[in-house]
């Protein structure tokens, strides 16, 4: 269910990659008590000269989107934005101030599991909900 697509500078080592990795889906199980294997990561290595702070160039990038079904409490949400900015902040050359957590509350409607909707499979909320929730 939860995706995790991170964006990191090159030049990482496999290891790092695969440390990385883990670290992000522990992170999420932390957060958000989502089930291990439910739980996808993807990343995406940016060339330096592809990405700026600042308006400057070569820095070491670090960015992460978590795509959840809707319906994790703030406090939840809260736990993944500090556990998921620790780990990236852990990369050699990241400095956890330039760390960014984007947090995709997709609709129970509009996230597919297995073939089916999450909604069809009794989880999450959906997008009535989501707007009596922001009311």
């Amino acid at each position: 269910m939860p995706t995790i697509e991170a964006f990191i500078a090159e030049g990482y080592s496999h290891r790092q990659k695969h440390d990385l990795i883990e670290a992000m889906t522990h992170a999420v199980v932390d957060a958000i008590d989502a089930p291990i294997d439910s739980i996808r990561v993807i990343l995406n290595e940016v060339a330096t000269h592809d990405a700026g702070i600042g308006g400057k160039t070569g820095a070491a990038i670090s960015v992460a989107q978590a795509f959840l079904i809707a319906g994790r409490s703030i406090e939840q949400k809260r736990r993944l934005i500090a556990g998921l900015t620790v780990v990236m902040a852990a990369l050699p050359g990241v400095d956890s101030g330039g760390v960014r957590i984007i947090i995709k509350d997709i609709p129970n409607t509009d996230f597919g599991i297995a073939g089916q909707t999450a909604q069809s499979l009794g989880r999450g909320i959906d997008r009535s909900a989501m707007a009596a929730a922001a009311r």
